[in-house]
Order: C-alpha cells, then structure tokens, then sequence
C-alpha cells in the first residue's frame, strides 16, 4: 500500500530542478511508430498530496507551454491526433501531457479512465494569474485510480520487517477486495483499483 510522502524543502528544490530541467520536446519519430507520446511532470513522486504555492505554478506553467508547442508540432502531420493536459488531483505531480494518432486516438478519447459522477467543475480561480489561460480549456473530470496486483496482497508476512505495516496491509486488502471498485484480470493475475482522487482532462476549446 502506498503512503503520502512528506517533502522535505531539499526534496522539493530538487523536483523544481527537475521540472525546469526536463526535456518536454515532442518525439515525433516515437510518435510515429507508437502512435502515442506523454510527458510526466515527476511519476516518482507522484503519491504526494500538497502541491501548492511556487512548484504549483510551475508544474502548470510546464503542462500550458508543452500542451501550446505540441499543438503546432501535431498540426503540421496534417492528421487526426489527441492532444489533453492530464491535471491530476490532488496528486498533481503525476499531471501530464498525452498525444496520440491513428488507431490510438479513440482509446486515449474513450478508454483511458472512468468517467467521474461526482457533479462539479474544476475551480478555474485557484490558479492565480494562470486562470485565464486554464479558461481557455474544456475540462472534463475523470477518476484518478490506483492498483494492486494480486501477488502484492499475498505477499507473505515473512517478507515485512515490521508486523504492523503487514496488518495495515491487509485491513486495507480485505477492504479493497470488498469493495471490488473496479477489477480486471490479466495473464491470469487479478488487477484491484481503487480511487485516489481525480483526473482533469483539458483540451483547447
């Protein structure tokens, strides 16, 4: 089971560092042969709840200058493509920007995440002097899901250093296995997701 993580000011610094420093240019050869392309803002620490304040404003900043080259970049294959901001939340620093063409577009369109019944609209005014670019958007809210894997729930008690994070563990098993929110089965192994919170899609209107 995964836990919040605590940043540290040194933790944060290095993610700002890392942010600023990544290579968000659009692979068109990747592209092409894959038929999908995603920049991530920082998967490592993606489990991490308070982004606020300076990285806030600049993981946005980040997804709106990548989501306005890719556009123009994708506009000169003279082609149907899928082009979204994936504005996670709260988990922001998993947000990212995805592409797609051919064949891929009707999944990253219909397939990629379940639909979110709660009835609400992102709050353009949290994001300062941003908001007006974020207008620029349509939003539809999705479902942020997490997963564990069926080997991960029988992961033997032997293996934990502590017996208290194994009971955690399984209370936490038993409830998902309960619940059964959404379940798939692949290679012969059941897949238990779980909503972590939700998932913003933007696209240019």
């Amino acid at each position: 089971m995964k836990k919040k993580t605590v940043l540290s000011k040194k933790i944060i610094r290095d993610i700002k560092k890392s942010i600023i420093n990544s290579d968000s240019k659009l692979d068109i050869d990747f592209l092409c042969q894959e038929k999908y392309y995603n920049y991530e803002i920082e998967e490592w620490y993606g489990d991490e709840l308070g982004i606020k304040g300076e990285l806030r404003k600049i993981i946005i900043e980040i997804l709106l200058k990548t989501y306005f080259e890719w556009k123009n970049e994708l506009a000169k294959l003279n082609k149907e493509f899928y082009l979204a901001i994936w504005l996670y939340n709260p988990r922001m620093l998993k947000s990212e920007i995805v592409c797609a063409i051919d064949e891929k577009v009707a999944y990253y369109e219909n397939e990629s995440f379940l639909v979110s019944k709660k009835n609400s609209e992102l709050n353009i005014n949290q994001f300062g002097k941003l908001s007006s670019e974020i207008q620029k958007f349509r939003w539809d809210k999705k479902i942020d899901l997490d997963s564990i894997h069926e080997w991960e729930i029988n992961w033997p008690k032997e293996q934990y250093e502590i017996a208290k994070e194994y009971h955690k563990d399984q209370r936490f098993y038993k409830k998902l296995i309960q619940e059964q929110f959404h379940v798939i089965e692949k290679d012969n192994e059941k897949i238990y997701f779980y909503p972590k919170g939700d998932v913003w899609i933007g696209k240019l209107k």
